[in-house]
């Protein structure tokens, strides 16, 4: 893994600034802040869940996958066939809809992707370019244009206190399977076999087929599960928020920018970039507004502001370290 060069005084200097804005935020409406830091972190882990696969694929194979935002709207729609249409158990669908959508992916990966690995990296984008675009229009074929939502088991409807607010389980529960699914991806690429089969592959793939080792149904194995992460995060998505038909092209355009900002081939760049980016998203407004109400200045708390800063994020980030916090040459380095 990569770490980061030595801060300077600049770096240390706006981390102080940071930190002094939010504890203004924190002192002078807590409950928003801390409403504002949980809904945050929970946005994070759900773009955490797309780009982890995003970052799968493209750090194996070098396939910039358009289509992997495509996936993550199958997930939700799946979800909602499966529990609004079949009347099954939501927990069916958190269990059953992944696995669909990974056969999805690997049908993607079979026939579309894997003639392309040796094509420019841009022949891979518009292919998957227009996946997504054939996603879009079947899923409007099947379940309409109409944004849709399913109802999640009762457990899961109500509210935990935190004292200072109050937070829906739900969202409590979506963080915790997205780090547990982090955690097993982790494990999963740097203590199996599997996973130091398909890093050795990926570093000198003659050399680990010579071996003995079959690198393309391993490549597709790893296809298969960055699509049933997407998937799984449709799921939760969904269940939380509804679906409609922009999810795919929304957040593989963010997931890219976490994949950016994290570094390309870095898992864990990956997760420190999507919650950093879901928290500044969710946390901006409320320092802005905050400011606001101690300098009497109203100018400060811009409208519209959230949409802005993941972008904002990655410039700055780029300006610093081109290649991302924690991008290097090679997978996982």
């Amino acid at each position: 893994m990569a770490t980061l060069r030595e801060a300077s005084p600049a770096s240390i200097a706006t981390g102080v600034v940071a930190l002094v804005l939010l504890g203004t935020a924190a002192v002078t409406q807590p409950g928003l802040f801390v409403d504002n830091a949980i809904g945050g972190l929970v946005y994070g882990m759900q773009l955490v869940m797309v780009a982890l696969g995003l970052a799968l694929i493209l750090g194996l194979m070098g396939v910039v996958n358009f289509a992997h935002g495509a996936l993550f709207m199958l997930g939700a729609y799946f979800s909602y066939q499966v529990v609004a249409a079949w009347g099954l158990p939501f927990w069916v669908a958190l269990f059953v809809v992944p696995l669909a959508v990974g056969v999805v992916g690997v049908a993607m990966e079979v026939t579309v992707l894997r003639p392309l690995y040796s094509q420019q990296p841009v022949i891979g984008l518009l292919a998957t370019f227009g996946l997504t675009l054939m996603a879009e229009e079947a899923t409007r074929s099947v379940w309409g244009a109409a944004p849709l939502s399913f109802d999640v088991p009762a457990v899961l409807a109500t509210s935990t206190d935190l004292g200072v607010t109050q937070v829906g389980t739900f969202r409590l529960f979506a963080v915790g399977v997205s780090v547990l699914t982090v955690l097993a991806v982790y494990l999963l690429i740097t203590r199996s076999e599997f996973g130091l089969t398909v890093r050795a592959g990926v570093q000198d793939g003659e050399m680990t087929e010579f071996l003995g080792a079959n690198l393309p149904v391993r490549f597709t194995a790893m296809f298969f599960l960055g699509a049933a992460i997407a998937g799984l995060g449709g799921v939760l998505r969904g269940a939380e928020f509804g679906m409609g038909l922009s999810m795919a092209q929304q957040f593989v355009i963010l997931a890219f920018v976490v994949v950016v900002v994290g570094g390309v081939g870095s898992l864990f760049g990956s997760v420190v970039a999507g919650v950093l980016i879901g928290e500044a998203q969710f946390l901006t407004p409320t320092v802005l507004s905050s400011l606001a109400m101690v300098t009497g200045v109203e100018a400060l708390a811009v409208p519209g502001v959230r949409s802005i800063v993941p972008y904002v994020v990655m410039i700055a980030v780029l300006l610093v370290r081109p290649r991302g916090l924690f991008g290097e040459e090679g997978f996982l380095e």
